[in-house]
């Protein structure tokens, strides 16, 4: 990566998003590095988003297409990219001061990175605060065993991750950036950078908060089965296996909160089924009242079971 100011590429998707959109071009063309490639590709809206971006078309690479997904928009964005460093903007979570300089400094600083990740502010719609969110420190076999993606708003990588991996997988909808760090895990170390830099916002529209249920949780599902699939995932992330699957059990059924219970309580079952010691221990505390129910029904069964052992 030469010099000491490469180029970012900055890649936001944008879909119908003119309500939060140019407070988002705002936040990234007021960062303080000076070595910056901001593309915004309009995936198709049928809003006011066009004329946002006519208005910054001095400033801004803005492309339009036919709508595809943001999955494929982003892998659109990886393939106009020119920098040496990626990251991806969503179109209504706007950058803090310092986001860009920061990672840049951590790339420079250590060439053996392949992606940055920062603390972040969740935000409602009007942009107040709701929490501030400080990831963990990385450690690839904790965010497979957790099924936790670490790196959220405000991540950089490499160019050259998305080149190795193809960019997103088009097969997930709504987790193709988690499936994208965990392969990405497997070329090199993350660095956690302990500041605040970046936002996430929390709205009834957002893609996050939409949609969700039965095939959210087979995603989760899905992406575990694909990683174990790898053929280079080391020893140590394979003998967390269970773990593994056990929660994404559980994050499928957290995710379908406002769903059918019956559907929320099968997969806490099979999380619990999976790893039941993580629930009685490490994980005590994560399920609430179901979880709780379940444990107690897990611990009647496994009495009735060891009672029929031992006659």
């Amino acid at each position: 990566m030469p010099g000491a100011h490469p180029l970012v590429s900055v890649i936001t998707p944008a879909y119908n998003r003119a309500d939060y959109l140019e407070e988002v071009i705002q936040s990234v063309l007021a960062q303080d590095y000076p070595n910056v490639e901001y593309l915004v590709l309009d995936d198709g809206s049928t809003d006011g988003t066009p004329a946002i971006l006519e208005r910054y078309r001095d400033r801004i690479r803005a492309s339009r297409h036919a709508n595809m997904g943001e999955t494929r928009t982003v892998n659109r964005g990886f393939e106009l990219a020119t920098g040496d460093i990626i990251g991806v903007i969503n179109s209504d979570d706007p950058l803090l001061p310092g986001a860009i300089s920061r990672s840049v400094d951590a790339f420079v600083a250590n060439p053996t990175l392949v992606v940055t990740y920062p603390d972040w502010n969740m935000i409602d719609a009007k942009g107040a605060l709701i929490r501030t969110v400080r990831p963990p420190d990385y450690d690839y076999v904790d965010m497979l065993r957790w099924h936790h993606c670490l790196p959220g708003p405000g991540a950089f990588f490499r160019r050259e991750v998305a080149e190795r991996l193809g960019g997103r997988d088009p097969q997930f909808r709504f987790i193709a950036d988690f499936d994208f760090w965990l392969r990405a895990g497997l070329l090199g170390p993350f660095a956690h950078i302990p500041e605040v830099l970046a936002t996430f916002r929390s709205h009834p529209s957002g893609a996050s908060s939409a949609s969700r249920g039965r095939r959210m949780a087979q995603e989760h599902l899905d992406l575990v089965r694909k990683i174990y699939a790898l053929p280079d995932l080391p020893e140590r992330a394979r003998a967390v296996r269970r773990e593994a699957f056990s929660s994404a059990y559980y994050v499928g059924g957290a995710q379908s909160s406002g769903r059918s219970s019956m559907l929320k309580k099968k997969l806490y079952l099979q999380a619990l089924l999976y790893q039941p010691t993580k629930y009685l221990s490490e994980y005590r505390g994560r399920m609430g009242p179901i979880g709780r129910e379940l444990r107690n029904g897990w611990r009647r069964h496994f009495r009735s079971l060891l009672r029929t052992l031992t006659r």
